[in-house]
């Protein structure tokens, strides 16, 4: 008998999914419509422009595109508060010119000679850490961190309306990767949570992992030797090695995404899609484009745009909101990932993981243990209910197929969540009765 994930699921395999409230932070007008008019033309099974779900892959840049990147690119703010956190441990830093730029507040002479007295600082801040060190340095600067303008965490400055495209395109069976100048290890942190990309759908810039044997213990050692920097030329490179298909859909914001984007729809043996997100609202975000104070300078692939058919979103015209709605009580607690620990008083296997991950735009994503899931978690107050959870459809061992129908049954019966102990939510069914226990990861 099948499942309500497994009717779920068959019913996106064929038919497109409708995008009438799918992107509901997006005024009607052309932007909306070729977003719409796209995903249609290459799921219409029968047409001559349908595309395998396959063959479906989008690409994203991270800044500017999905989340803010002004004043400073983020992962240049976390770089920046590093220094000056580490700085008293490290007087001998004081001597460095890049160090003593940054302290002053000198960002052209961080910027001179081609980046050298940034690099400098990604090196003190990056490199000869385990990538376990640098993921809690960067969990850590992210739960305290506030930007400068919006007086919020840095993952809650993301755009409403690109992450009702991300739920939209993944709804209509495309897999979304983001293809990043920023360090994909900075962003493997936090993306997953917050924009339902797993790491290994992140590509961005970086260094050589060392390995060796440190006590015994196998050890991996952050480096910038052979250093790739996943922008301009870079991305392309990216995608044809870390993804091997081309293209189909690519989002972008500024010249650094303009090579990704012909790369995508230039020549594509299949339908393809461009889209430059131009920043033009200062008082809802910030308006920049030719003469930007850090990054995301926008001129020759803004030229380029009606050439080559790519869809110019206007900012302050094409979208309703920019940022999500302020999180209600208990929502900015719920965010992240948890794991699985009790279902319905019968335990789990130990040996995998259930886990649940709640996102800021309002969807849930995971693992039963067996198969990746995704849907709506609607959040208010200590109310909690999920929508429908879509599921890959993976068999597995007997006990794993029995945990994951007893958690994707009890997801239909939860109403609300309590929090326990430090690090421990509980999941309340219809009676109140704890029909999950889960643990902060």
């Amino acid at each position: 008998m099948k499942t309500v994930c497994s009717l779920l699921i068959f019913a996106l395999l064929s038919t497109p999914v409708a995008a009438q409230d799918s992107l509901p932070s997006w005024n009607d007008g052309a932007s909306k419509q070729a977003i719409v008019a796209f995903v249609k033309k290459v799921t219409t099974e029968g047409s001559e422009s349908f595309v395998p779900a396959a063959e479906r892959i989008a690409v994203f840049d991270n800044d500017g595109t999905l989340w803010c990147e002004f004043p400073l690119p983020n992962q240049a703010t976390f770089a920046f508060d590093e220094i000056k956190r580490l700085l008293p441990e490290n007087p001998v830093w004081k001597d460095d010119p890049a160090v003593t730029a940054l302290v002053s507040g000198d960002v052209a002479a961080l910027k001179a000679d081609h980046n050298a007295g940034l690099i400098k600082i990604i090196a003190l801040t990056h490199a000869g850490l385990t990538p376990d060190e640098f993921d809690e340095r960067v969990q850590n600067w992210l739960a305290t961190a506030k930007h400068p303008k919006f007086d919020c965490a840095y993952t809650n400055v993301i755009y409403q309306p690109m992450l009702e495209v991300l739920n939209y395109l993944r709804a209509n069976d495309f897999e979304t990767w983001i293809v990043s100048g920023g360090g994909k290890d900075f962003m493997r942190v936090f993306a997953e949570a917050t924009y339902g990309i797993p790491p290994q759908q992140i590509i961005g810039s970086y260094g050589k992992l060392k390995y060796e044997l440190k006590e015994g213990k196998p050890t991996l050692t952050k480096t910038l030797d052979s250093l790739f920097v996943d922008d301009k030329e870079g991305k392309p490179v990216g995608i044809a090695q870390f993804i091997g298909r081309r293209p189909i859909a690519c989002f972008g914001n500024s010249d650094g995404d303009q090579a990704m984007m012909e790369y995508t729809t230039i020549d594509n043996p299949r339908p393809s899609f461009g889209l430059i997100v131009h920043h033009t609202d200062a008082e809802r975000e910030y308006a920049y484009d030719a003469n930007p104070t850090s990054s995301g300078k926008l001129t020759t692939a803004l030229d380029a745009a009606p050439q080559r058919g790519w869809t110019v979103v206007d900012m302050k015209q094409d979208w309703k909101t920019v940022f999500p709605d302020d999180p209600k009580d208990g929502t900015s607690s719920l965010i992240g990932e948890w794991l699985v620990e009790d279902i319905a008083g019968k335990g789990v296997v130990d040996r995998v993981q259930t886990t649940v991950n709640f996102s800021a735009d309002g969807t849930a994503s995971g693992s039963t243990g067996v198969n990746r899931y995704s849907g709506k978690a609607d959040i208010d107050g200590n109310k909690l209910t999920f929508g429908s959870l879509a599921t890959t459809r993976m068999a597995g061992p007997a006990a794993l197929m029995d945990q994951e129908q007893r958690f994707l049954t009890a997801a239909e019966t939860i109403v609300a969540f309590e929090f326990g102990e430090p690090g421990i939510v509980y999941f309340l069914d219809n009676n109140a009765n704890r029909a999950m226990k889960l643990s902060k990861k």
